[in-house]
């Protein structure tokens, strides 16, 4: 007589579109909140966006402007010595989520060394670079949907792409009928493109105005990492 045993497993339920979206606005926007920020403190090199970065790169090669090429090529460095060290940081969390809660902490930091200048480069600089490669490290699929939040221009291609599948459609073959793509596939790069967009605008007003602008985004993170938490994740890496 065989014996079956059935063991009750709990599925994790995907976060609603709602959700997903939200996270998505905060995500971006803290993104392009800290870009600006960086970009402005440290004249004109990004912290994470390593398109911009390596294109001034090359160009400063060719030109021998070799002061600014080595400006440029220690924020390249620093970004992929973050991302190795953001990703064996969550490998070792039991919950990834909670590394956008020391990404904060970094961020906190960053923000009290950047009122003094002469710090910004060697020490703020590595700080927003670590804090953004633990972004882009923690959270890269909302919904089901993959994004990166720390970037823009393959988010914008997603949106496009999906934007004509669902609503420009073109008359397809029996034989090889294309999927249509679901609301989410267009909302979520869609919001996260537009929300990068006003969080660097944001980032600029809070540099101008505010004396510890970088606390605003690590306030978001906080709240945004006791939402996944609360709600059991939902979110993934990858």
């Amino acid at each position: 007589m065989q014996i079956t045993t059935t063991t009750n497993v709990t599925p994790t339920r995907p976060p609603s579109l709602t959700r997903s979206l939200q996270r998505v606005v905060a995500l971006a926007a803290v993104a392009g909140y800290v870009e600006v920020i960086g970009f402005s403190d440290v004249g004109g090199i990004y912290p994470a966006i390593m398109t911009g970065n390596t294109v001034q790169l090359g160009l400063t090669v060719v030109r021998a402007q070799w002061a600014r090429c080595g400006l440029l090529a220690f924020a390249v460095g620093l970004f992929f010595l973050g991302g190795i060290i953001s990703s064996l940081i969550r490998r070792r969390l039991r919950r990834p989520p909670m590394e956008l809660l020391l990404m904060a902490a970094v961020l906190v930091i960053a923000g009290i060394i950047r009122l003094h200048v002469s710090w910004r480069i060697p020490v703020e600089l590595p700080l927003l670079a670590l804090a953004l490669a633990m972004q882009g490290e923690t959270i890269a699929r909302f919904g089901g949907v993959s994004l990166q939040t720390i970037v823009v221009t393959n988010n914008m291609v997603k949106f496009s792409d999906a934007l004509v599948g669902r609503y420009l459609p073109e008359r397809q073959s029996a034989n090889a009928p294309e999927k249509r793509p679901e609301l989410k596939e267009v909302l979520l790069p869609g919001m996260a493109w537009l929300s990068y967009s006003i969080g660097a605008g944001a980032g600029a007003t809070g540099a101008a105005w505010l004396r510890l602008p970088l606390i605003i985004p690590a306030v978001v993170l906080v709240f945004l990492v006791g939402d996944l938490l609360w709600s059991g994740g939902g979110e993934s890496a990858g």
